[in-house]
C-alpha cells in the first residue's frame, strides 16, 4: 500500500481519537461510542487525499521515491434556525412573519459560524501539537508537515439548519516504495590468475565473460 493512504488513515484516527466529543471524523465507528462522545454529531470532519507530487530533483529512478501530498480536511459544522421558515416561501405571509424567519436564519448562521471556529481551532492544534507531528507514525514516515491554508466557506441553508462549512490543506513529504527490477543484471565476469614454480615462466591472467 502507497505511504500517502497510510497518512491519511493515520489522520483520521489521530482525529477521532482526540476528538474528545467535540466534533466526529466521518468513516469511523460510532456505535463504539458512548452518547456523550457523540452528543456533538452537528460538528463532522472529513478526510481525503487531495493531490500529490514527484519532485524530480529530490527523487531517483528507482528504489523510494519521495512524494509531497496535500490531504484535505473538510469540516462542517450546522445550526437549527427557531421559528417558522415556510413562511419565506408563503405568498401570504406578512412582512413581520418574514422578517423574524429571516432574524432566525441570521442567527443560526451566527451559531453555525461559532461552531466552525470552535472546530478548526480544535482539529488545527491536534494535527499540529509537537507530539503528533509525525501522526504517532514509525519515526521518519513523514517530514516537513504543515497546514499552509485554512478557508471558510459560503453559508448553505438546509431546510431549518444553517450549515457553515470550511476546509484545510493538510502538506507532508513521504516516501514511496515500488517494488521490481532495479536495473540491467552487470555481464558476468571471471577472473583467474596462474602462478607456475618453474621460475621461468611468466605469470598470465585468464578473463572470461560467459556473456560474450
Amino acid at each position: 500500500m502507497m505511504t500517502f493512504r497510510t497518512v491519511k488513515t493515520a489522520i483520521q484516527d489521530l482525529l477521532d481519537s482526540q476528538a474528545a466529543g467535540r466534533f466526529r471524523v466521518i468513516g469511523k465507528q460510532v456505535m463504539s461510542k458512548s452518547a456523550d462522545e457523540i452528543k456533538d454529531n452537528d460538528r463532522l470532519v472529513q478526510v481525503y487525499f487531495s493531490d500529490g507530487s514527484f519532485p524530480k530533483s529530490s527523487g531517483r529512478m528507482h528504489g523510494s521515491k519521495t512524494h509531497d501530498i496535500t490531504i484535505e480536511i473538510d469540516l462542517s459544522a450546522s445550526a437549527g434556525a427557531t421559528g417558522d421558515l415556510s413562511v419565506l416561501d408563503d405568498p401570504l405571509a406578512t412582512a413581520i412573519q418574514k422578517a423574524g424567519a429571516i432574524a432566525a436564519i441570521r442567527e443560526a448562521s451566527e451559531t453555525a459560524d461559532e461552531k466552525i471556529d470552535e472546530l478548526i481551532d480544535a482539529v488545527y492544534n491536534i494535527l499540529m501539537d509537537a507530539r503528533y507531528e509525525g501522526l504517532l507514525l514509525p519515526k521518519g514516515t513523514i517530514s516537513s508537515r504543515w497546514i499552509d491554508r485554512i478557508q471558510k466557506d459560503t453559508l448553505l441553508e438546509r431546510g431549518e439548519f444553517v450549515v457553515k462549512t470550511a476546509n484545510m490543506k493538510y502538506t507532508c513529504r513521504v516516501q514511496e516504495y515500488v517494488s521490481g527490477d532495479i536495473g540491467n543484471t552487470p555481464a558476468t565476469v571471471e577472473i583467474y590468475s596462474d602462478t607456475p614454480n618453474d621460475g621461468d615462466t611468466g605469470t598470465g591472467v585468464n578473463v572470461l565473460n560467459d556473456n560474450t
